[in-house]
């Protein structure tokens, strides 16, 4: 019997989990990290994105170093597409990196390439942290707008490897601030539980973790999400599920290269 789906549900699903894998999670207080724990130059996770039963695409992120104006910096790289069912109705090429102080750990620059459907969007911030500043530069403007910052910030993208360094504990919960291009977030991060999972890539023992806004925003109102994260010192993201007014999305990886120190 064939699978029924719904196209425009699929379609949102996809956006959304576009989001998922980039907003997460941070904390302000950067003497807290751990360098024993996370992620290591050279590191690659491959994951599937679902809806329900059905694969709408595929997601890469990436760890490597480089220079950024005279600094060591982390280079972040995310990708998404869809899978080839789903590209007749709704193409995705996603490219969203991030490039971080390997030194004082926040972000240098941010850039974001979004192909969604009809929907396209260049925007590319350069973070000046000893002046409290950002540039914003936006591929249909001329002139580029800067912006008053808080300081050492993180982009959605850094901040999600920044997480990994932190430790973490069942019953604790983490408020969060993130910048994304333009705008601050504030979340809640909820440690629920410690579980093990088995995905394509293998079984592992994982902390459950579930992010949450404070004000008005995509994960309160449309539903809520969690995320499988080892209990190793790798501090691998796993497993990814957001339940939706219209069902279920997930990311699951498929396979991983660790990085070297």
């Amino acid at each position: 019997m064939p699978i029924k789906i719904n196209l425009r549900s699929l379609r949102l699903s996809l956006s959304i989990l576009l989001i998922i894998l980039l907003c997460h999670l941070n904390s302000l207080s950067f003497a807290s990290s751990n360098p024993d724990l996370g992620y290591k130059i050279g590191e690659e996770l491959d994951f599937n994105i679902y809806f329900e039963f059905v694969r709408g695409g595929t997601s890469r992120m990436s760890v490597d170093s480089v220079m950024i104006d005279g600094h060591s910096c982390f280079h972040f790289v995310s990708t998404a597409r869809s899978a080839r069912m789903v590209d007749g109705f709704y193409k995705v090429r996603d490219r969203v990196e991030s490039w971080q102080d390997i030194e004082g750990s926040f972000a240098r620059r941010y850039s974001k390439r979004l192909r969604e459907g009809r929907y396209k969007s260049d925007k590319r911030v350069d973070y000046l942290p000893e002046d409290s500043l950002a540039v914003l530069y936006k591929k249909k403007d001329a002139i580029a707008e800067t912006l008053a910052v808080k300081g050492k910030v993180f982009d959605v993208l850094s901040a999600f490897y920044e997480i990994r360094t932190r430790p973490l504990e069942v019953g604790k919960t983490i408020s969060i601030e993130l910048f994304d291009v333009d705008k601050y977030y504030t979340l809640e991060v909820n440690v629920l539980r410690r579980e093990t999972i088995k995905v394509p890539a293998g079984k592992f023992d994982c902390f459950v973790i579930e992010p949450r806004l404070k004000s008005a925003g995509l994960f309160r109102r449309k539903g809520s999400m969690q995320v499988w994260i080892t209990a190793d010192e790798n501090r691998i993201p796993v497993l990814m599920r957001s339940r939706l007014y219209f069902g279920r999305v997930w990311a699951k990886l498929t396979k991983y290269k660790l990085g070297k120190e």
